[in-house]
């Protein structure tokens, strides 16, 4: 008689020495709705360490450009495959020189990576170093392909073997 007059969520469990199977009940709480963590739009994951690092006082990388990183990262991966500095500038309120001469500085640091070149507009996504909305087996084949980013205000670390 499996949950017969009883709300919740039921289960069957085996016990595999005896081959018995047994029910079990999950009771949902009363008047407390399941609670749904379907939040709107696409996620993404980025890594905790470098973007500690990239905040740090010592990292040599401001606010703007701070923003101007996150504002790429989320392009790169919501289908425009990454953002020009016009597009940024705009987004951001921020002016299309000043946001070309940040994102110069991130690329030469490998933090942005140049997506796309048509004339001199220059279309910049983020390394999959520190963002990615890929699953892991992607993420660390794409991050494969690309040096490690940098950052500005610290000399770059050498990798141990």
């Amino acid at each position: 008689m499996p949950n017969q007059g009883r709300s919740g969520r039921s289960r069957a469990l085996v016990n595999i020495a005896t081959g018995e199977v047994h029910e079990l009940l999950e009771p949902e709480a009363e008047g407390a709705p399941r609670r749904s963590y379907a939040f709107g739009g696409r996620h993404g994951q980025f890594s905790f360490e470098r973007v500690l690092a990239m905040l740090a006082a010592d990292s040599g990388i401001t606010g703007n450009e701070f923003r101007l990183f996150f504002y790429c990262g989320i392009m790169t991966y919501n289908g425009k495959g990454g953002a020009t500095a016009v597009e940024a500038a705009d987004f951001l309120g921020l002016t299309p020189q000043a946001t070309r001469r940040m994102a110069k500085k991130l690329a030469e640091h490998k933090m942005l990576l140049v997506a796309d070149v048509i004339g001199r507009t220059i279309k910049y996504r983020v390394t999959p170093h520190i963002i990615s909305s890929l699953s892991g087996r992607e993420q660390s084949e794409e991050a494969a392909a690309y040096h490690l980013p940098t950052l500005p205000g610290r000399p770059a670390q050498r990798r141990r073997a």
